[in-house]
């Protein structure tokens, strides 16, 4: 009974010559090239006056079910009839880049292994060092944008993450959304405004003309750099950034209150109101049944909490109905002024935002743009750095997260 398959190789223009076992028991299989001539390295012409053999080549191609498989070649050398000297030139086949130790193929396995994993595991599972699979990864992925792949830029979106504990070593992530996901322009190395403003300046000027928003948070080195750099763009400060705002001042006065009435109240009323700060920090719209009791209890002994969770709310519901600019900027002051007749201090900061950054909040409504796939984006950041526990050079992470979020598409099947 025959147990043997045939199986392509999957290589064009060579024929096998031979099929092995090395000393390991690896798959070695010899091959030689069908094309004839190649191209002079000197004078570009088609030259076919063949001159032999070079070194043999041992290259690692796709595992036949998982065990390693080699390919092993002799690449044809022609000599060249037109130049002078008649050098000679190395044949060189589609499926192999110069002086890689892989097929092509194999690469495109190696990097789809890598999305989502760390360089260890990876070279791990494949018995081969971690140098091998970084050289995999710098020849196929460029460590800064390829501005040629766009036609326009309508949206970028700038923000920071630390790279170490305690809101250490922040880089700045400039992304913008694209089919449907969000592509990394550039991982840069400070939040200086003069750095994020060079990145800017390095734009071709055919896209800089292309760019309507640029969405940021409230740090006035991103803005003054898109500003300078990008005078035609509308700055958006991004919702995202504004709730948390303003969401901290209420937050802030649950804290304050939840304190005083741990001391005012006896251990029996203060059980009944133990375990709010999750209900309270929910919209109205999300809460169970009990924890609207939860907070009612609440309430009844805190009028002042009572106060600050229904101006949060009243702020929130500004942002999710259609004004038009002009329209929020109205509603946001009015909001503004029973703040202040509420007299809670807790919200005295954001007034002071409101106050500096109002035109560039209320840009939001023109087209109710705003980085939140960002800060989705960023998790997938913070994801990376725990799972290669701590990636610190820009370009290695500029190269990771196009890995991540592009590698299906750009590495899929053969």
């Amino acid at each position: 009974m025959n147990n043997s398959i045939e199986i392509p190789l999957d290589l064009p223009d060579v024929q096998v010559l031979a099929v092995d076992k090395t000393a390991k028991g690896d798959w070695l299989i010899r091959i030689e090239s069908t094309l004839e001539g190649t191209t002079c390295r000197q004078c570009g012409c088609q030259v076919s006056q063949f001159h032999g053999f070079d070194q043999a080549l041992r290259l690692r191609h796709l595992p036949l079910f998982e065990v390693p498989v080699f390919v092993e070649l002799r690449p044809k050398r022609y000599r060249c009839e037109f130049c002078k000297n008649q050098p000679t030139t190395t044949q060189k086949l589609s499926w192999h880049e110069n002086r890689s130790p892989n097929t092509k193929p194999y690469e495109r396995w190696l990097l789809r292994m890598l999305i989502n994993s760390t360089v260890t595991d990876v070279a791990k599972k494949l018995a081969v060092r971690d140098g091998v699979v970084m050289g995999v990864l710098n020849r196929w992925l460029a460590k800064a944008v390829n501005w040629d792949r766009f036609e326009q830029l309508a949206v970028l979106c700038v923000d920071e993450i630390a790279l170490k504990r305690g809101h250490r070593d922040y880089v700045v992530l400039v992304t913008t959304p694209r089919s449907g996901g969000v592509e990394v322009l550039a991982v840069l190395a400070d939040r200086q405004k003069q750095t994020v403003a060079d990145f800017f300046a390095s734009i071709p000027s055919r896209l800089k003309s292309t760019v309507q928003r640029v969405c940021s948070d409230m740090y006035k080195g991103f803005v003054g750099a898109a500003k300078a750099q990008l005078p035609a763009a509308k700055i958006v400060i991004d919702r995202f950034h504004v709730a948390k705002a303003y969401r901290d001042g209420a937050d802030t006065v649950r804290k304050q209150e939840v304190k005083r009435l741990k001391g005012a109240l006896s251990k029996a009323a203060y059980a009944e109101i133990k375990g709010a700060m999750w209900p309270f920090r929910k919209s109205p719209k999300h809460l169970k049944a009990s924890e609207r009791a939860l907070l009612a209890r609440l309430f009844i002994h805190s009028p002042k909490l009572k106060q600050a969770y229904v101006l949060r709310e009243e702020l929130t519901q500004i942002f999710e109905q259609a004004y038009t600019k002009s329209g929020a900027k109205c509603a946001i002051r009015a909001w503004c002024k029973r703040v202040r007749k509420s007299e809670i201090a807790a919200f005295d900061a954001f007034l002071g935002t409101v106050e500096t950054w109002l035109d560039e909040i209320t840009n939001y409504f023109l087209e109710r743009l705003n980085s939140g796939f960002v800060e989705g984006f960023n998790n997938r950041v913070k994801v990376l750095k725990r799972r290669c526990y701590g990636i610190f050079d820009i370009d290695q992470i500029f190269q990771r997260l196009t890995l991540d979020t592009q590698g299906f598409q750009l590495f899929g099947s053969d």
